[in-house]
């Protein structure tokens, strides 16, 4: 089957039995869990109760939802609707995003990105002003044929993970990827492809 591994990754921590209660935040500090790497905060599991930062403990504070919505509001008042972003997530449920967005419009503006729009700001904006179109000028089925696959910037192991399997495929018949980054993306390096049970037990690439 064909499917994104970080959809489904994202999907199962929505699910998971495990709660982050305030008593998690109460014993560190936010300078301290900077230092906790994302798996090890991801495994706290979900948040039981709204939270405020407070400075003077550099802690995050159990508040009432009362509280926190008053806080919110108070916030929002103070703004000029226009230069408000109403930033959610793509994967949100279609009741969830539509009330999300009447609330935004109730509230004066439009602003309505979301995770979905910033994974496609590269083709959107980017591309057309470099070669005058928003979309890619070629197709799926070129990167079957084509001798070489030049990558500038992008990281398909974090941005586009559907897309390692045509490039593994690509290699094993011996099409060169040249890439242009600054940073080693490890899914261009190597890949142990999550949906061929051979190479998960074997670790062969």
């Amino acid at each position: 089957m064909e499917f994104c591994e970080n959809g489904a990754k994202a999907t199962i921590r929505e699910l998971t039995s495990a709660r982050c209660t305030a008593e998690f935040f109460a014993s560190q500090t936010l300078t301290e869990l900077r230092d906790w790497e994302d798996y090890d905060l991801e495994m706290q599991g979900r948040l039981t109760h709204p939270l405020r930062y407070d400075a003077a403990t550099d802690k995050d504070v159990k508040v009432s939802w009362r509280e926190a919505f008053e806080q919110i509001g108070a916030r929002l008042r103070e703004l000029e609707p226009k230069t408000a972003v109403f930033y959610a997530s793509g994967r949100a449920s279609l009741e969830t995003s539509w009330l999300y967005a009447l609330f935004a419009r109730m509230y004066g503006h439009n602003n309505l990105p979301d995770s979905s729009n910033m994974c496609h700001e590269t083709t959107s904006v980017a591309l057309k002003n470099v070669i005058g179109s928003a979309v890619g000028t070629c197709i799926l089925e070129a990167f079957e044929q084509c001798d070489a696959i030049f990558y500038f910037g992008q990281n398909p192991g974090a941005n586009s993970p559907r897309f390692l399997h045509p490039l593994q495929e690509a290699v094993r018949r011996g099409c060169k990827i040249v890439t242009f980054n600054p940073v080693l993306e490890k899914g261009l390096i190597e890949f142990v492809n999550p949906q061929a049970p051979l190479e998960m037990v074997t670790n062969i690439r």
